[in-house]
């Protein structure tokens, strides 16, 4: 449903928790989304594996789908690693990019997350969303080393930020 409010369209989201069906338009949105990024062919190749979202894993781990306009609009997986959290995946589908999606599904993780137990989050972001998760109030921790084809200095951000319960 989207509600028109002073020129600017509001999309107004549900979240559900993903289902083993969801699997192959997960895997899709995760690689247009990458792919929007500009990155070449060739590294959108290689990070193929960890852009595809298995029924197993949406089985196993905590994925949460934002629905709007009757789709599927973004995801969020969290794995849980014995008191801390890890941000696997957090993908806006392309079409739905800059309308406060991101936000939105970074805030729901949190809830979860506290609604579990305080903890951290640990967030190995992509060089291009790292200014997000930094504006979401994550703290840059460390890097680990991620070369590209023409790039081969480049690092992923460590991002973590601390839930407490609410």
């Amino acid at each position: 449903m989207v509600t028109r409010y002073d020129q600017q369209v509001i999309l107004i989201l549900s979240f559900r928790r993903a289902e083993p069906s969801d699997a192959a338009t997960l895997s899709a949105i995760a690689r247009a989304a990458k792919a929007s990024w500009g990155y070449p062919a060739a590294a959108l190749a290689s990070w193929e594996a960890a852009l595809t979202i298995s029924p197993e894993y949406l089985a196993r781990e905590l994925v949460v789908c934002a629905m709007g306009e009757d789709r599927i609009a973004g995801y969020y997986a969290l794995e849980r690693r014995e008191d801390r959290w890890t941000l696997e995946h957090l993908w806006v589908e392309p079409a739905f990019q800059r309308r406060g999606i991101g936000r939105r599904l970074f805030a729901h993780a949190l809830e979860e997350v506290g609604a579990r137990g305080p903890g951290i989050v640990t967030i190995e972001a992509d060089p291009n969303a790292a200014p997000f998760y930094a504006r979401m109030g994550a703290r840059e921790v460390g890097s680990i080393p991620a070369p590209i084809d023409g790039d081969p200095g480049r690092r992923l951000p460590i991002l973590e930020i601390e839930v407490r319960r609410p």
